[in-house]
Order: C-alpha cells, then structure tokens, then sequence
C-alpha cells in the first residue's frame, strides 16, 4: 500500500468501518471487461468477513458467478472534501475497504433467512423480521466469503 499512513489494520476498526457503508460494489469476472454491480448486503463480522447479497432469480450477475465465483469487491464512507486556498491543496477524506473473496449460492431455507436478516440489520434498526413466502422463494442469496482485505481512512482532524 503506497499510503501506509492512512492504512487500517485492526480487524475491529475494518469491520467497523464496513457497517458503515450502504454499498458494496462487486467486480466479477466477465471478459474481456470486468462486470462491476452496486449492491445492497448484509455482513457478518466472522474471521476474515462474510457479506450476503440477495438477487433475482436469474440475470448477468447470477450467470457470470455460475463460471467463476472469485470477486473483488469494494466499500467506502465518510465522504468529504477537504478544501484549501490552491487547487492543490484540496483532497477527499474518506475510509475504505477492498478486497477478493469467492462467492457461493445459499440453498437451505435457514440460512437464507439468516442471511435477510442480517442484510435488513445493515439498513434498519428493527430487530426482528419477517418475509412472505412469496418474496423467499423467489430471492437467491449469495454468500461471499472474503479471502483478503486492505482498508485506508482520512479523515478530519478532531477538534
């Protein structure tokens, strides 16, 4: 990492960083150009990290992760210009996370349930949930186990 200044190394702080967000970007295979998708997750802060997506029954995304689930994927937050009196002088504060996994598809009933709530948790503050049968049974969850992760932050300085 060039910056190793604003690198974060601390599991805790990562994971911290990543309920933060509200997108994960997912960049998969797809030649000769990458195919790069916004998405909605849920995570699991286990070893290295466990996100969960959710998907229609068919479509780009589902076909190109039937041929090879190996992903990257990326996250930030804490967006910010900093200004100056030179053009210069002006960056962006932010914190970030990137990194590789590989992506398997969820079948059995429990842990799709599982992987909606946890994805529900990252956008609601509700607690519990339910889902109609009808929404579940049309729904394929994705469960990306992350293989590695960098993070870097800059941020303001406290006052």
């Amino acid at each position: 990492m060039r910056r190793s200044d604003r690198q974060v190394v601390d599991q805790t702080k990562i994971f911290s960083i990543i309920q933060k967000c509200d997108c994960c970007r997912l960049a998969i295979t797809n030649d000769p150009v990458p195919y790069l998708i916004p998405l909605n997750f849920g995570f699991l802060p286990e070893e290295n990290g466990i996100f969960y997506f959710h998907s229609a029954k068919e479509g780009t995304k589902l076909d190109l992760l039937r041929k090879n689930p190996e992903v990257s994927f990326e996250l930030d937050t804490s967006h910010a210009v900093k200004t100056g009196q030179f053009a210069c002088e002006y960056s962006f504060y932010y914190q970030s996370v990137i990194g590789t996994g590989k992506v398997q598809f969820v079948e059995e009933p429990s842990q799709k349930q599982k992987a909606l709530s946890l994805l529900m948790k990252q956008y609601s503050t509700e607690q519990d949930f339910s889902f109609s049968p009808a929404s579940f049974a049309r729904t394929v969850i994705l469960k990306m186990t992350v293989e590695s992760i960098s993070c870097k932050e800059y941020l303001p300085p406290q006052s």
